[in-house]
């Protein structure tokens, strides 16, 4: 097969290290190209100077696939936006899809998008479904879970009305590899490089694009064009994380330059904000100075907001608010699974006694919603083992245990649920024990 003149589309892959998914990501594109005879489609890879196998990985890939794949290097780390500009610059093809190289194209994914490019020629942006697939830090594929009812089984076309797709697109712009637009039009966009660092590039070009060029594209859940890996980001941790999602606020904040209606942004930082308070974990920094200074920086745009004050501010500030992990072996697995969990000091410590003491031995289940939140879960029958050790303990409450009874009648409970009844029943026995105790010795 020989490469096209004209290509449709160039999928655009920004890498730095990437060698554990980077093949999965080229090969979900490579079969649908070759299966459904896709042929003026190109794959444009920009190695960020790795220092793992993934140039090795690529070169591989590139020989075997000429006519599609093309290589690029970079003689010096350009940073994720500077990588993704100089993809955007190489492409040939009228519509650019930045895809993160741990991410990858659902079995038929590749194809739908590319008929909607062929049906409607005006598109200017498109936003993609996707899946959330979760892995845990020890290469453990867990359970994932998609439920979102809005725009759920049908496609969307907006002409003329940016405010509205702006608003029903929300959180799906997030991830950069669920938005594909018009090379042309990325190419107008003034001051681009006032972006660069700011790690929500492609934020900016979804809303400028969209502005301009008010023809845009929204796909329906249920039949995912992408799988959003989750869990795997190396950039989410109390280091890089406080700046990048501050960044975050600071690039849609441009929506008002824009001529965007003032509803959007109130909606959309507010949004930004309730994000904030229920995952502060990676919002702010372990160094309290350095979330004083993104706090001077967070107050500019939410000082009016009373759950600015009463909920973020104390949380952000708050020196006895720990994030830690906890591990623990299943019995007779040789895999560690992870647990996330967030804080006062005074919990952390009984929790970290309890692990001492004692393994859960039920398995935990990771699923996410529709906006990629993740929590954890366990059956609702590990349950019955904690009535038994309810009533051993000789706890005499009786809209306790009527609690414990309903919650072992669910197929999920989540986990930090069952951690909380499993320690407070784990007091009250030792509470029991002590005073029988010293009953005898008297």
């Amino acid at each position: 097969m020989k490469m096209q003149d004209f290509k449709l589309l160039s999928i655009c892959i920004p890498t730095y290290n990437g060698e554990k998914h980077l093949k999965t990501a080229i090969d979900s594109i490579i079969k649908q190209i070759t299966e459904f005879n896709l042929l003026n489609i190109e794959v444009i890879v920009s190695d960020n100077c790795s220092t793992d196998d993934t140039p090795k990985i690529i070169q591989e890939l590139a020989n075997k696939y000429p006519e599609f794949i093309r290589y690029n290097r970079n003689n010096s780390n350009l940073g994720y936006d500077g990588n993704v500009m100089k993809l955007c610059d190489m492409a040939s093809g009228k519509y650019i899809h930045i895809l993160g190289d741990d991410d990858l194209y659902s079995p038929t994914g590749l194809k739908r998008l590319y008929d909607i490019l062929n049906t409607k020629d005006n598109l200017s942006i498109i936003v993609l479904s996707n899946f959330f697939l979760r892995e845990d830090f020890y290469n453990h594929l867990c359970s994932r879970k998609y439920l979102n009812s809005r725009f759920y089984t049908k496609d969307r076309y907006y002409e003329n009305k940016t405010d509205k797709f702006i608003l029903d697109v929300e959180d799906r712009s997030w991830p950069a590899s669920n938005i594909v637009f018009r090379k042309d039009y990325y190419k107008e966009i003034p001051d681009i490089n006032l972006f660069l660092k700011k790690d929500w590039f492609h934020i900016y070009i979804l809303l400028y694009i969209a502005k301009k060029y008010p023809y845009t594209y929204l796909f329906a859940d249920k039949y995912p064009i992408i799988i959003d890996r989750v869990g795997v980001q190396r950039w989410l941790n109390n280091v890089d994380g406080p700046r990048i999602y501050f960044n975050h606020l600071w690039t849609f904040s441009f929506v008002k330059k824009l001529g965007y209606s003032n509803k959007v942004w109130l909606w959309y930082s507010k949004r930004l904000l309730y994000e904030y308070c229920k995952n502060i974990c990676y919002r702010r920094s372990d160094s309290y100075f350095t979330n004083l200074k993104y706090l001077s920086k967070y107050y500019k745009y939410y000082c009016k907001y009373p759950l600015f004050w009463f909920v973020f501010v104390p949380k952000f500030l708050d020196t006895l608010q720990t994030i830690f992990s906890l591990r623990y072996k299943r019995i007779g697995d040789d895999k560690c699974k992870l647990i996330t969990f967030f804080g006062k000091s005074h919990v952390i410590k009984t929790i970290k006694d309890f692990y001492k003491k004692e393994v859960i031995k039920s398995d935990l289940i990771t699923l996410t919603n529709e906006r990629g939140n993740l929590k954890q879960f366990v059956r609702g029958k590990d349950y019955i083992d904690l009535i038994e050790k309810y009533k051993t303990a000789k706890i005499k409450f009786k809209r306790y245990q009527e609690k414990l009874e309903r919650l072992s009648r669910k197929q999920y409970v989540p986990y930090l649920t069952y951690l909380n009844d499993y320690i407070f029943i784990e007091n009250i026995k030792e509470k029991n024990e002590y005073r029988e105790h010293k009953n005898d010795d008297k």
